[in-house]
Order: C-alpha cells, then sequence, then structure tokens
C-alpha cells in the first residue's frame, strides 16, 4: 500500500484472491518520562505495540535510529521504484519527529523494516491538524492489512495527542485505495487537486499528471458499518464514465440537478495502461473532468461500490441538501 500515489495493500476485502489476514494486539505501549503537550497530552510517541499478523510477531514503532532512517528511505526507493526523486530523506525523518511530526514504522520479528506512514504536524483553520504524506509497504509483506496497522497506530497517536483531525492524499483512479481510505478508514474528500505533485519518475504515477483528492478523517473512529455508499443504490443515480459525455453537456443550465451520482473508474487501473496508454490517458480525463464538476456543484463522495455480477468500480456522490 502507498500514499500519495500507487496501489493499496491488497489485503482488504478487494475481491476473492487476496489471501485472508489475521492479526491482533498483543503488547501495547507503556509511556514514560513523556513531554507534554499545551493540552495536558504527550507529545511523545509510545514505545509501539507488538501485534501478530498472520502468525508472525511485527512490531509497530516509531523510527529512532540513523540504521531506521537509512532503511525507510530504501523502502521508498523499492517501493515508487529506483528513479523516484522525491524520497524523504533521513535527515528530514529524523527532525519531524522533533516537532510534533510522526514516522512510524512495522517491522518484523527480525528486525527489517517492513512498511512505514510518514507525517508532518501544522496548523489548518486555525486548528492544529496532522498531514500524512506518504504510507509504504514492502511488496513481499502486501496483502497482510499492515497498512491498516500503521493507520490505526498513527490515529492512536494522534488521538493521545489532542489532535483531532488527519489529512492525506490518494490516486483517484486507484479503486483499491479508494476503498480502503473511504469505505474502511472513512476519510472525506475535501478536495480534487489536478497535478498536484507535478511530473515525477516513479512507475507508480504511470507517467500521467498527479491529480489527487485531499482527504480529513477524524482521529476518533467512526462506528463499524457507519461508513457505506447510498447513491449505487437509487434507481435514478446517473453513471459518468470515460465513455459518457462530460455533465456540462448533459446538463446544461439545468436548474435541478439529479440527487445521486456515480462516477466509475476502472477497478484496476494498472491493468488498463499495461493494456492501452492511450485507454488509461481517456479514463484519467474523464474522472478529473467528472469530479471538478460533480464539486464545484456541491456534490459529496460517499464512498466506493464494486458490483459483484460486473466488477465495475464506482464512486457514489449525492447532492447536499442546500443545493437541491
Amino acid at each position: 500500500m502507498v500514499h500519495h500515489c500507487g496501489i493499496p495493500d491488497g489485503g482488504l476485502c478487494w475481491g476473492r484472491s487476496a489471501r485472508r489476514r489475521q492479526w491482533s494486539f498483543l503488547l501495547p505501549g507503556t509511556v514514560a518520562n513523556e513531554t507534554r503537550s499545551h493540552s495536558g497530552r504527550s507529545d511523545s510517541p509510545s514505545p509501539g505495540i507488538l501485534a501478530e499478523v498472520n502468525g508472525s510477531s511485527v512490531r509497530i514503532r516509531p523510527l529512532a535510529s540513523h540504521h531506521d532512517y537509512d532503511a525507510c528511505v530504501a523502502l521508498q526507493r523499492e517501493v515508487w521504484g529506483a528513479e523516484y526523486d522525491d524520497a524523504v530523506p533521513a535527515s528530514l525523518l529524523q527532525v519531524v519527529r522533533h516537532i510534533g511530526g510522526l514516522v512510524l514504522g512495522a517491522f518484523s520479528a527480525d528486525r527489517e523494516l517492513l512498511g512505514f506512514v510518514f507525517g508532518l504536524t501544522g496548523v489548518k483553520d486555525e486548528k492544529i491538524v496532522h498531514w500524512s504524506h506518504a504510507l509504504g509497504v514492502r511488496e513481499s509483506a502486501r496483502n497482510l492489512g499492515l497498512g491498516r496497522l500503521l493507520k490505526e497506530y498513527q490515529r492512536a497517536e494522534l488521538v493521545r495527542r489532542g489532535i483531532a483531525s488527519v489529512y492525506w492524499t490518494f490516486d483517484p483512479l486507484i479503486a483499491k485505495n479508494a476503498h480502503f481510505n473511504l469505505n474502511r478508514l472513512g476519510a472525506r474528500v475535501v478536495e480534487y487537486v489536478p497535478d498536484m505533485y507535478g511530473t515525477t519518475k516513479s512507475p507508480l504515477h504511470h507517467g500521467l499528471a498527479t491529480d489527487r483528492f485531499v482527504v480529513v478523517c477524524s482521529t476518533t473512529p467512526a462506528p463499524a458499518g457507519a461508513r457505506r455508499s447510498t447513491a449505487a443504490k437509487s434507481p435514478d443515480a446517473l453513471i459518468l464514465s470515460n465513455t459518457t459525455p462530460p455533465p456540462e453537456v448533459l446538463f446544461p443550465g439545468v436548474a435541478r440537478l439529479p440527487r445521486a451520482i456515480s462516477i466509475e473508474v476502472p477497478t484496476d487501473f494498472a491493468q488498463v495502461l499495461v493494456a492501452s496508454p492511450t485507454t488509461a490517458a481517456a479514463w484519467h480525463s474523464a474522472v478529473r473532468r467528472h469530479f471538478q464538476w460533480a464539486l464545484r456543484n456541491h456534490y459529496a463522495v460517499t464512498g466506493l461500490d464494486r458490483d459483484p455480477l460486473t466488477s465495475r468500480s464506482f464512486y457514489t456522490l449525492e447532492l447536499q441538501s442546500a443545493a437541491k
């Protein structure tokens, strides 16, 4: 799994071929000799937790040594490609932990770094928030739920520090990523940004403009089952895909917009890219056009649905009450 780009950890009940993951927390970390924030909560990360993942022990903990930081830089290049020139350097990984940032790793029993999550803490709209910039899992350790373990530990640590919201980005064209972020983590789309990171050399970016969703998530977990798409169940939901006309053509000057719409994305965009780069570029252009129109017209993204019969994937959106 990766943010802010690429393919997610696939073991999240997406499709039938993924290995069944089993994990449980064994030993919560304890905190000692820590500093306190203005809210009375600790600003120093806890020592971590020990989890059992498919019969093997994995420790989730902050990166804490030069060896850890160097291993994280190497893992970034492994995940995003050897020519990726936007890796977070070891010096910055070390500095951020001194000013409220988080750099967490998932380590095997023999201390190999299997995955990491990196983020910065700052101010947005006069509130202290966290920006989760990058998350990556080694290919050999994917489909085990490590991405979710890292995100849940990150969220728990932010709660402990009194930080209520965490932001991050992901590629709208990667359906598995959308499923994980929207359906599993309960993130909410707040913005669509065209070419957010510019053109990069990472093969995960497909040579296309790095369009991204900016999402926000409460650090307080939503009740189980609270995040469920409803637009796909509406008989009047309009489907927008790479072959439909632009919404501006479908609704020229229409006073009343449909209550629900669905925006289709490829279930496996990487496969589409290999089969036909031209088709992939058409999807990229259509998805950008549809979402920019939808968000401009006050639609909210409610989730990502996959049709079990056709295996087609759809974002579900609903018109907000003020715009109805």
